[in-house]
């Protein structure tokens, strides 16, 4: 890391402090402002892990706020910008908001919320691991032809 980018990650290292404060204090709109200032400034500085970790913590602010969907949204572009370990906690993160997901789509579907549902396991199907996948891919054929049918 060059002197620059060092200086301009104990800068947002700061920022995220502060962002962590807010969420302490249950002030999750401005948490978000915050984390989302720090994406901005990373993304200006050409600094890819600065995006991720922002964005890792815009994934857990979102999980916190119940926006699964938005979650899962926030992980892929972490995955996307980290790198070394960054990297990896991004990934196992995104297996775990993956999970969430599929936990939160069953309920959806058992609620008669189908397109719900399907919107969630499309999301998750790239992502989960395999055996999961499979049951995830006979879920999803199983609602678009329900769907299908009930319209059609």
């Amino acid at each position: 890391m060059d002197e620059i980018t060092f200086v301009i990650a104990e800068g947002l290292k700061g920022l995220n402090n502060a962002a962590v404060d807010l969420v302490m204090k249950g002030d999750l709109d401005e948490a978000e402002r915050v984390f989302e200032s720090i994406e901005n400034t990373a993304k200006m500085f050409q600094y890819n892990d600065g995006v991720g970790t922002a964005r890792i913590s815009l994934a857990n602010l979102s999980i916190m706020k119940g926006e699964i969907i938005q979650a899962l949204t926030h992980i892929e572009v972490a995955v996307e910008n980290c790198s070394g370990a960054n990297k990896e906690d991004a990934c196992a993160m995104q297996k775990k908001v993956s999970m969430m997901a599929l936990q939160v789509g069953m309920e959806k579907e058992k609620k008669g919320e189908l397109k719900g549902a399907l919107e969630l396991f499309e999301r998750i199907l790239p992502i989960i691991n395999e055996k999961r996948a499979a049951a995830v891919a006979k879920e999803i054929e199983s609602i678009k032809a329900y769907l299908k049918k009930s319209t059609g």
